[in-house]
């Protein structure tokens, strides 16, 4: 795993494995892929173009992030099997690989390797999610 645009890029096997699973999509520049607060529906591996990640509020704790190829998108919201926490956008004409929540958990559950790399990405997000509150003054 590597770090690209304002995010984490995924490990080639990880990559791999959620293309296998994926439905491609081409999204033109302006779509909203989901909204805060929306159902889950799975993840987004980005294959070329942008993706902008933000809170759809002016907070400076949460400041936007741009994705680009190699990103996952929607990921805790999966794997928790929650709503989306944030809202993302394309700002860039993309081709994106969309992998069901089932699906991925099925995956997650077949492989341990992958299941312990989408570990670390969310460990990853946490950090940088306390960091975030403590420099803004917040409270984690």
């Amino acid at each position: 795993m590597g770090s690209g645009s304002d995010g984490l890029v995924v490990s080639a096997a990880l990559r791999e494995q959620l293309l296998v699973l994926s439905t491609r999509v081409s999204k033109p520049k302006g779509t909203v892929l989901f909204r805060r607060g929306d159902a889950c529906t799975g993840v987004f591996l980005i294959c070329s173009g942008k993706v902008r990640l933000s809170l759809e509020a002016a907070d400076t704790a949460f400041r936007p992030r741009i994705l680009g190829a190699g990103c996952v998108v929607g990921l805790p919201s999966a794997v928790g099997g929650s709503h989306y926490s944030l809202a993302a956008e394309v700002v860039e004409q993309a081709e994106l690989a969309c992998v069901s929540q089932k699906a991925l958990a099925d995956c997650l559950r077949q492989n341990s390797v992958l299941c312990f790399e989408v570990m670390s990405i969310l460990s990853n997000e946490i950090s940088e999610t306390r960091s975030a509150l403590k420099h803004s003054g917040l409270r984690a």
